[in-house]
């Protein structure tokens, strides 16, 4: 829209807008009136970031709610001041929503779906703010905000349950009769969808070969069915209950919209779920009545401070339909997160962040799952001595070195020079040597055969070398990382590196092939190398499961003493396995290399947490 269509801001609408502005108590750039914008977003009045406010005059006409005009800006407003109050926490909160959402076993979890919920939740928490600000003022009942919310927010959807119980939410918080703004009992739920049992062909038609295979592709999709029936069940959904946990939650959370969007959450996604699941579309209200107008992906900075907030690693608490710890109760019993858990997976978290770039998304978190493990590992070497502190003025006798003699204290004595009477020296003190730290180098090769678990899908092996390279990134050291596979497969950098991004990124490398270590590589890199000085720590850490002996000749042979030539050249040197073998054990003693071993990668992380330890000193 050009800045020709859009209205000026005067008169009593200016009168309006500055009334807002009061009644918050801050200041922001004008409104900017936009006359038949509104149509496109499907609602009357948005905001954006940087904090801007946008309506369509037009709209609130046609609504014949021009008099609320201040309410519907103080609603706008509060979003910048209030609830998401900034771009990141407006991320944060869908965030939370999402992991609500999948804890409820939503499938998918669509951007629709966090929108709608993100904005009932960010609306509840502003418009019940402006009505305790309109009553301190002395405003008449009912308040502006209220009389906005009953023209506005028409009860005919309170068809769909969700929306009954935003609207019943309202009632209950503001004191409103029963009745006022939605029905005064809730619409039934929807019948679940019937599952079909589709037509099998009989077994005996398909050729015997594949019969074992098609009997246990039908067992599989019976059990699907089984459980896709006991968790269309097992949803709760209690609106009056529901509307009265929410109406607490506001309350309690009202100072913290990112906490208390989770357990908004979860009190609302069941009726998502319930939705999904439904035999019938419900009608109810999407994302496209949001006021909030900003859909831009998050960048990696916003990424990197969304999953490291502890608050969206916090436990997930039980709906209160499930009566087991943690649920959602009365405000009394409303508290923060037990401890870490249930943070979304990689999978789940890259669909979320669908429209940012995905090895942004996985570098973030990878980070933030490796950060509980971290300990910067700083390493002292032998202290430098450090120069003498100057000490008092002592007397300067015949005979002592002639340097030695402080000319401006011996004048300073006497206009007479009388050496052992008025010549001076200094005298020095010693002082602590001064500590000095060690270079750290960490070497790091990582196993990407088809044997070890993929990247993109929440690689154990990924995560525990990146807490070892954190560890020594964060101690001021640097990092190498290669990826390898088969013969010729074999990706990361050629320099030690002093950035997080380009360590996951070279972590995250995976080719899916063979075993074969590369030899040759860690021969060249290592050619012509000094063993390391006293104040240089060169550390190597090999993570793979089986096939290791390549690395020390087998089925590559011409290179099969490199490991032992280049052991000498390193501080330490270990391999992290989850496949014991006798004979690469015996070959990696013999060549001077330590072995750990993990039953399987899922014990790799705490493994290489001891070892960040352990190289700490």
């Amino acid at each position: 829209m050009s800045a020709a269509a859009t209205e000026p801001l005067v008169g009593g609408t200016r009168d309006a807008w500055e009334s807002a502005l009061g009644l918050w108590g801050v200041h922001l750039r004008d409104v900017r009136l936009a006359p038949g914008e509104g149509a496109a977003k499907g609602t009357a009045a948005w905001f954006s970031f940087p904090p801007s406010v946008t309506v369509d005059p037009q709209m609130l006409r046609t609504w014949g709610v021009e008099r609320e005009a201040e309410s519907m800006f103080a609603h706008e407003i509060g979003h910048h001041v209030l609830a998401p109050a900034t771009r990141i926490d407006a991320l944060k909160i869908r965030h939370q929503l999402a992991r609500a959402l999948a804890a409820a076993g939503a499938d998918p979890v669509t951007g629709e779906e966090l929108g709608l919920l993100s904005n009932l939740w960010t609306d509840l928490l502003v418009n019940t703010r402006v009505a305790l600000l309109q009553r301190r003022r002395g405003d008449a009942e009912p308040v502006g905000i209220v009389r906005l919310v009953q023209a506005t927010l028409p009860a005919a959807e309170s068809e769909d349950r969700l929306w009954w119980v935003y609207l019943r939410t309202f009632e209950l918080i503001w004191g409103l009769p029963a009745g006022r703004l939605c029905p005064t009992s809730p619409p039934p739920p929807a019948p679940p969808a019937a599952h079909g049992v589709a037509s099998e062909p009989p077994l005996d038609s398909i050729p015997e070969k594949h019969r074992a295979k098609e009997r246990a592709l039908r067992d599989a999709r019976r059990e699907r069915e089984r459980i896709a029936a006991e968790l269309a069940g097992a949803v709760t959904t209690r609106p009056d209950v529901d509307a009265d946990q929410i109406a607490a939650v506001v309350r309690a959370f009202a100072g913290d919209p990112v906490l208390g969007a989770l357990r908004f959450g979860v009190l609302a996604a069941p009726y998502i779920v319930e939705r999904q699941r439904s035999a019938q579309a419900q009608a109810g209200r999407g994302a496209a009545g949001a006021c909030n107008a900003d859909g831009a992906p998050a960048t990696a900075e916003e990424l990197g401070r969304i999953l490291s907030d502890r608050r969206v690693h916090d436990v997930v608490p039980a709906h209160p339909g499930s009566g087991g710890p943690g649920a959602v109760g009365t405000a009394a019993e409303i508290g923060v997160g037990r401890g870490r858990g249930q943070a979304l997976g990689l999978a789940q978290t890259l669909g979320l962040y669908g429209a940012s770039d995905p090895d942004e998304v996985m570098a973030a978190w990878y980070r933030a799952e490796a950060a509980p493990w971290v300990r910067p590992i700083t390493q002292r070497m032998p202290a430098a001595p450090a120069p003498e502190l100057p000490g008092p003025l002592e007397v300067w006798e015949t005979g002592d070195d002639l340097a030695d003699l402080d000319w401006s204290a011996t004048l300073q004595a006497g206009a007479t020079v009388l050496p052992g009477l008025t010549t001076r020296r200094r005298s020095y003190l010693p002082d602590e040597p001064t500590p000095r730290e060690a270079s750290i180098m960490l070497d790091v090769f990582i196993d990407s055969s088809g044997s070890m678990p993929h990247p993109g899908r929440a690689s154990s092996a990924v995560l525990a070398g990146m807490i070892v390279a954190l560890s020594v990134l964060r101690g001021g050291g640097r990092v190498r990382v290669t990826s390898f596979s088969g013969p010729g497969q074999v990706a990361g950098s050629e320099d030690f590196q002093r950035t997080v991004g380009a360590v996951v990124r070279d972590l995250a490398c995976y080719f899916g092939g063979g075993t074969t270590f590369p030899l040759d590589l860690l021969e060249r890199r290592y050619a012509g190398l000094r063993p390391p000085s006293s104040d240089e720590r060169r550390h190597l850490l090999v993570l793979s499961d089986d096939g290791l002996v390549s690395m020390f000749g087998d089925g590559n042979e011409p290179y099969a003493g490199v490991a032992a030539r280049v052991r000498p050249l390193l501080t330490t040197a270990t391999l992290l396995l989850s496949a014991v073998s006798d004979r690469v054990d015996a070959q990696a003693a013999a060549a001077g290399y330590d072995v750990l071993h993990v039953r399987t990668m899922d014990e790799a992380p705490a493994a290489c947490a001891r070892l960040a330890e352990v190289l700490h000193g």
